[in-house]
């Protein structure tokens, strides 16, 4: 027979159990059910926003209680009758009348208060550790079906697993959703703490239970596993013969505390980022090597960065395996650490790759030797000039040829099976390992791998191409990954001004004001998603011009007006310093001197927006983006207020990559994370810069194509984003530097955005989730950021074999991709914040979107008929590939633009914005 109307409904794809203390929720994500124990008290109204898929299950021992257990102490004490030596907890006795509701109350509905929607029993044959007859076994196996019904009857939509007990399920099958049970190849034993075989014996006999509750009532079935947690090859092997018997598989450590795998696997996305920068504050760490440098090229591999002060923040104590992708360390200083490794050498057992640049920050000698390998010469004699390269391998010189110094050198093996990129040899013979790859990862010193100029030692380029290293060492699988430059194929276009000279005179014939001129000359030309916004203590009443305020506020009116136009805010006094300004709130230095103004951090915010949607917005629209000024760089406390205030935030990074400092150094990466807040960085800086803090030459800002080419190739790692401040409008010769930028931005194939989209894909890239399955990818989590790439080695995606895939843009030319990722990567574009991913050696022949400047909104594909919902913030264009005698159809109907042979067409949509289109094959 079936199981019931629960059984009946909708099943997991995948099931995870999680009894650490810090879930990592945005990886679990990737499961439908998940397990918590419940003791550690995890905040579910977090875990739910980050979640939405995702079903919360509590762990409740049904059959006995640890004395650490909340509801140890009410429990009367005649109902504890055994022991349980292994686990040191107490044998409950489960024939009391009174006890299934008093479990309901006390143990289960306390969670379900919590936010949990369903239980996982456990403990339900531990009456057997008591229970000498089968009369007795009896009584306690009635008590049990009575607990189970009573949970059913309390919580009707609950989610039940059962842990074994299989002789309770002709009664409660119906009752209940998912049958578990643990060890079958393999188990954890506690009392000697280690993972042991199972026996053919106990696994056949595990199987027929399997196959039972299979025939006879149809519930799915979840065998749970244990290896160690660094053992991820046996996991897998696992995981898959578990799967051959028809069963969900989860294969996990013993003490639950590791990201395990089952049906499926999450790829772990983020890296531990370990330093020694000095930090007073969070906000400190934009000025990091590790962030300015490194962070950027972790970011672009689709990776998260995860930033730790190794001589202040606590090392992560959980098991690493499965949970982040690598660690990367950079240390200015080279001393003795025995925590950190000791920590290296664990995450080393783990199979965890480790990246070391700088110093290797565990200090010389034997400890340089037990953590990483690498040999030295204790007391050897003071390097003699001249050093020279010995060796190098073709991926060093990416940016700089070596640069080998006395000063730098010291006698350094690389350890046995590693693979040496460049060898350094002084006058004495001795030599120096200085870049390597290692069976751990890899290192390269701080002097080798980023190396300073000698004419401009405030300058340093790159000797290894970062992203390449990076890759390689740590030993990255073939995965799809996030892209934040392009959406459906197309790099990304955003525009955002700051209102900083909003009351300027212009150098124009009759002294106009600058915003008049920029609303004239820009808004009214351009016609794109752009974000403008005002700094309050300038055009305001209450402001610093006060009589020219009436005029600067119908300006504004008319700017915000524009339905092109997304409003912002420049804040209300213009902190120079953000940190420094809410530290000395008396004092003007750190912002505009506004009159009886004490500095308040939710006035800069709440209070600034709450003007300009007062006296400057038309009715309905609203502020959406804050736009941080002066240093821009604020601390938790003001990214706090933005969040509060409920939008989004942009500004800081160092973007500023030109043909005459063309190195990767000078791309930031498109965030940082503070605390428990993440900063968006504008994706390149304004033109206050390229002109010497609008000083000379004021058409500096033309130079800022340049950026934009060298953001778009070799690696595609930045959208256009068209970004300056009024005062731009006030002198004719950087009014034209802005349109020149302008022109060459609009004539590339882009995707234009508001700024407020970009803020959210960014802040969306942590929340990513994407898993490995048998026969493809599952990706969550995509609710903004819908574009991946993915590496040519993974083979052609299958648009009819996939879920939410509608289509994907080849690396050539025929195509349009003006500059991919890297050699051989495709753009795949995703129509939903889920979506399944397969992959083959060819093409499935379906029709596919090849790239449009809208976000693809829907996309369906059934019975050679696709069909596709496309948005735009401008007048639609997109591209198809399909056969010939394919027909194309849309509405409202489209402009064939040009088509050629292999089935690409190319359309335009004048005036819409939005469409759908129908392929209709035969």
């Amino acid at each position: 027979m079936l199981g019931g109307a629960h059984a009946a409904s909708r099943l997991p794809a995948s099931t995870a159990l999680y009894y650490g203390a810090e879930p990592p929720f945005d990886e679990l994500a990737a499961f439908d059910w998940v397990v918590l124990e419940p003791g550690h008290g995890h905040d579910l109204a977090q875990a739910g926003a980050r979640m939405p898929r995702t079903q919360l299950l509590a762990y409740l021992s049904v059959g006995e209680v640890l004395p650490q257990a909340p509801h140890y102490a009410a429990l009367p004490p005649a109902w504890r009758i055994g022991h349980n030596a292994s686990w040191r907890s107490e044998v409950l006795d489960q024939r009391p009348a009174d006890w299934p509701a008093w479990f309901v109350e006390q143990v289960a509905r306390p969670q379900w208060q919590r936010g949990y929607r369903g239980f996982f029993l456990d403990t339900l044959d531990s009456y057997q550790l008591v229970a000498a007859t089968a009369e007795e076994r009896a009584l306690q196996q009635a008590g049990l079906v009575r607990v189970i019904r009573a949970l059913r009857a309390a919580f009707p939509s609950a989610r039940l697993i059962v842990n074994r007990g299989f002789e309770l399920l002709p009664q409660v099958a119906t009752q209940v959703d998912m049958v578990a049970a643990e060890s079958l190849y393999r188990r954890w034993n506690p009392v000697d703490a280690r993972y042991e075989d199972v026996s053919a014996d106990d696994r056949a006999w595990l199987l027929a239970q399997f196959e039972q509750v299979r025939e006879q009532h149809g519930l799915p079935l979840l065998a749970i596993d244990y290896v160690a947690p660094g053992d991820r090859a046996r996991a897998r092997e696992l995981a898959a013969r578990i799967a051959a018997h028809g069963l969900q598989p989860f294969v996990v450590n013993g003490a639950l505390d590791q990201l395990g795998l089952g049906a499926i696997e999450v790829l772990p996305r983020r890296v531990l980022m370990l330093h020694d920068a000095p930090m007073q504050r969070a906000s400190d760490i934009t000025y990091s090597v590790i962030h300015q440098y490194v962070d950027m090229p972790v970011f672009h591999l689709g990776l998260i960065p995860q930033h730790l002060q190794v001589d202040r923040d606590a090392l992560p104590d959980y098991p690493l395996a499965g949970r982040i992708a690598g660690i990367v360390t950079h240390f200015d200083s080279d001393r003795a650490r025995p925590a950190l490794a000791a920590f290296l050498k664990r995450a080393i057992a783990e199979g965890i790759k480790v990246v070391s640049l700088g110093q290797p920050g565990v200090g010389s000698g034997p400890a340089l030797a037990e953590t990483f390998g690498l040999q030295t010469r204790p007391g050897a004699p003071l390097p003699l000039a001249p050093v020279r390269v010995s060796q190098q391998g073709r991926e060093i010189g990416f940016e700089l040829a070596p640069l080998p110094t006395v000063a730098g050198f010291r006698p350094l093996a690389a350890p046995p099976g590693a693979q040496p990129l460049l060898t350094l040899r002084d006058a004495r013979g001795a030599t120096m390992d200085a870049i390597a790859f290692t069976p751990w990862g890899g290192y390269a010193l701080w002097g080798q791998a980023l190396a300073r100029l000698p004419s401009r030692p405030d300058e340093v380029r790159w000797v290894v191409d970062p992203i390449a290293f990076l890759r390689q060492a740590l030993a990255l699988p073939p995965m799809p990954v996030p892209d934040l430059a392009t959406e459906t194929g197309r790099r990304l276009l955003l525009a955002h001004v700051d209102g900083d000279g909003f009351a300027n005179f212009s150098d124009q014939p009759g002294s106009p004001m600058a915003s008049a001129v920029l609303l004239r000359e820009v808004f009214e030309r351009y016609r794109v998603p752009t974000t403008m916004s005002v700094i309050e203590g300038e055009t305001a009443p209450h402001g610093l011009y006060p009589q020219h305020a009436a005029e600067l506020e119908a300006i504004a009116r008319r700017i915000f007006a524009l339905p092109h136009v997304e409003i912002g805010s420049h804040s209300y006094s213009h902190p120079f310093n953000w940190e420094r300004a809410a530290a000395a709130r008396d004092d003007g230095r750190y912002r505009l001197q506004l009159p009886d103004y004490v500095f308040d951090t939710e006035r800069e915010v709440a209070g600034s927006i709450r003007y300009i949607e007062e006296r400057l917005a038309p009715a309905g629209k609203k502020v959406r983006l804050y736009q941080w000024s002066g240093n821009t760089n604020p601390g938790e406390a003001a990214l706090a207020a933005v969040e509060r205030a409920g939008i989004g935030s942009i500004n800081g990074g160092e973007t500023l990559i030109t043909r005459a400092q063309p190195s990767l150094t000078k791309v930031a990466p498109p965030g940082v994370r503070k605390g428990a807040h993440f900063q968006v960085y504008a994706p390149n800086q304004n033109e206050n810069v390229y002109t010497n803090h609008y000083t000379a030459p004021l058409y500096g800002y033309e130079r800022v194509i340049e950026t934009f080419e060298l953001t778009g190739q070799p690696y595609r790692l930045k959208p256009i984003n068209l970004y300056f401040h009024t005062y731009a409008a006030s002198r004719q010769a950087s009014l034209e530097a802005l349109h020149k930028a302008w022109r060459w931005a609009l004539a590339q194939p882009v995707h234009p955005v508001f700024t407020s989209a970009y803020v959210a894909r960014v802040r969306n890239f942590e929340q990513v989730v994407i898993a490995r399955g048998a026969d493809g990818f599952l990706v969550r989590g995509a609710q903004a950021l819908r574009q991946l790439r993915a590496p040519a080695s993974l083979g052609v995606p299958q648009i009819a074999g996939s879920r939410a895939l509608a289509g994907y843009t080849e690396p050539d030319a025929v195509e349009g991709t003006d500059g991919l990722a890297g050699a051989g990567e495709r753009y795949l574009h995703l129509a939903a914040d889920e979506a399944w991913l397969r992959f083959d050696r060819q093409g499935d022949g379906a029709p596919r979107l090849v790239d449009a400047n809208g976000r693809v909104e829907a996309h369906e594909h059934a019975g050679g008929r696709t069909r596709l919902r496309l948005a735009a913030q401008v007048p639609l264009q997109f591209s198809l590939r399909h056969g010939p005698r394919c027909t194309v159809a849309a509405d409202p109907q489209p402009v064939t633009v040009s088509a050629d042979p292999s089935g690409l067409s190319r359309y335009a949509m004048d005036p819409h914005g939005s469409a759908t289109i129908t392929i209709a094959c035969p």
